[in-house]
């Protein structure tokens, strides 16, 4: 949705306007001076005459029409309904379906992208950036899509209606704060090519440095690229695939398992995470004396301290710290429970 798309819009809308606005004005000036042609009446007089006629006010003629002033004035009349009908269709094609319509629901996409605060940007509408939006929309997670090609953004119209997008080069600083960096919490990078790739996440973390950046490399080689360029974590579709592949056919249970806890499959199982803030009232205590799995039913399976560090699988007597992600297994209900433990609200 870059800007000279809108003033496009702005000015086709107007020309619109004043081409039908010409033809009237023509319209009436064509008639008057007809009028007084074969009338030999007065500028005022012949105007007043055409005014009234084609306005259908019906004041009646102030003075004797003649046979061919009578003639005229059907004529006045056919054209200036035929003018009115042109008028009226355009117009309202321009509100309902035309370029009036998308300056508006453009404008109020503008204006809502403006108000997005911690959002997520997704790069690209590829294959790999789909299934992030996918993803992104069943977690009802706010994001907004950064897309060049046209048709691309009209065909997940069709699937995702409400979807906030801007039609431009996620490499231009420009499109990148219309969408909103500054105030944006991810940024997923999901083109296929890595020089963009790179290009995305340097201008990123250079307009907003806590943006946590998400980039997809098709080569080997620009991973270490993009983890220099400021990428927080680097994506290797093909070699997750590749060793999707492999587990399958070594493990197929494990495999399926996951499928449940990371796609929301029938059960109602999910791999999630919650942070402890600072105000929270079980930093500092013990595991075991929060009691999560008791109060909850969750399954803590690890800790990531503030540090970067993990302790996967932690014992009873594990200490729980203010900025610690706890990762937990359980269901929808279950995790609702644990955030409202974590934060005092069901105490």
């Amino acid at each position: 949705m870059p800007a000279q798309e809108l003033e496009y819009l702005r000015k086709n809308v107007a020309r619109k306007f004043l081409r039908i606005l010409l033809l009237i004005v023509s319209v009436v000036l064509f008639s008057t001076i007809g009028i007084m042609i074969i009338e030999k009446w007065s500028f005022f007089d012949a105007l007043w005459h055409v005014i009234i006629t084609i306005s259908t006010v019906g004041y009646g003629e102030i003075h004797p029409l003649t046979e061919a002033g009578r003639i005229f004035t059907m004529l006045i009349i056919i054209i200036a309904f035929s003018v009115y009908a042109y008028g009226a269709s355009t117009i309202a094609y321009m509100i309902f379906e035309g370029d009036l319509k998308k300056y508006f629901a453009m404008k109020r996409l503008e204006k809502m992208i403006s108000q997005m605060k911690n959002h997520t940007i997704v790069c690209g509408l590829g294959r790999t950036g789909l299934a992030a939006v996918q993803e992104l929309h069943k977690e009802h997670i706010p994001f907004l899509v950064i897309e060049k090609d046209h048709e691309k953004i009209n065909k997940i119209l069709e699937t995702f209606h409400n979807i906030r997008y801007i039609v431009g080069d996620a490499t231009n600083d420009e499109i990148l704060m219309k969408a909103g960096i500054k105030s944006a919490a991810n940024l997923i990078i999901t083109t296929s090519n890595d020089s963009n790739n790179l290009f995305i996440t340097l201008s990123a973390k250079n307009l907003n440095p806590r943006v946590k950046v998400v980039a997809r490399a098709s080569e080997e080689a620009s991973i270490p690229k993009l983890k220099i360029a400021g990428a927080d974590e680097v994506i290797s579709p093909n070699t997750i695939g590749g060793i999707r592949m492999a587990s399958i056919a070594i493990r197929p249970n494990v495999v399926s398992f996951l499928d449940i806890v990371t796609r929301h499959g029938e059960i109602d199982l999910r791999l999630e995470e919650v942070k402890i803030p600072n105000d929270s009232p079980v930093h500092g205590k013990l595991l075991k004396d929060v009691q999560i799995p008791q109060k909850t039913g969750v399954i803590v399976i690890g800790i990531k301290r503030e540090d970067g560090s993990f302790i996967l699988n932690p014992v009873s007597t594990t200490m729980l710290l203010k900025g610690d992600t706890i990762i937990i297994i359980g269901t929808t209900e279950q995790f609702e429970k644990l955030k409202k433990l974590i934060s005092g609200e069901d105490s």
